[in-house]
């Protein structure tokens, strides 16, 4: 924070957001968001966020029950344990996250110290019972994005590199 003042970021938002990451990648914080949750930190994020979310709220194809669960998220209300726990529904002690608590029992490990159910852990690679969905999400985005990008690249855009000898494609 003294940084910050020394430096006047703390007028811009952009040269503050950027101090805080640095700062947090110092300290080998950088798997807890910035703000207060995840969805803070994408919903404060300058440019493309809010007009991403408009454009998709906006769109007639999107069927109601997608954009209200984006809504739900948005707000945090989506009825995880930790929720439940906070508006009096669950007891604090229950807001642990099941799936984490079923994953463990499954291999015998202790299920002491389980992380808050909270609607960030369950769509994470931390939620050990959502790990290998997550993880099989993100690779299927992954090869689709690739497929798309050398589907779109056309014969005469293709790199080439020139060494003495020859012509690498």
């Amino acid at each position: 924070m003294v940084k910050v003042l020394q430096q006047n970021s703390w007028i811009d938002d952009r040269k503050f957001l950027k101090s805080c990451v640095r700062a947090r990648a110092e300290q080998g914080n950088i798997n807890h968001p910035a703000y207060d949750t995840w969805t803070a930190d994408f919903m404060l994020r300058q440019n493309p966020s809010r007009a991403f979310l408009g454009k998709y709220l906006d769109d007639p194809r999107v069927a109601w029950r997608h954009k209200r669960r984006e809504i739900m998220a948005i707000a945090g209300i989506i009825p995880v344990a930790k929720w439940l726990a906070k508006i009096k529904q669950r007891s604090l002690a229950d807001a642990s996250c099941t799936l984490c608590k079923r994953a463990q029992e499954q291999r015998s490990a202790s299920t002491g110290n389980l992380p808050d159910e909270t609607y960030g852990h369950i769509n994470s690679a931390f939620c050990d019972g959502m790990a290998t969905t997550v993880t099989a999400a993100h690779r299927f985005m992954w090869r689709h994005l690739y497929a798309s990008m050398q589907a779109a690249q056309t014969p005469t855009s293709k790199l080439r590199f020139v060494t003495p000898d020859k012509v690498i494609v």
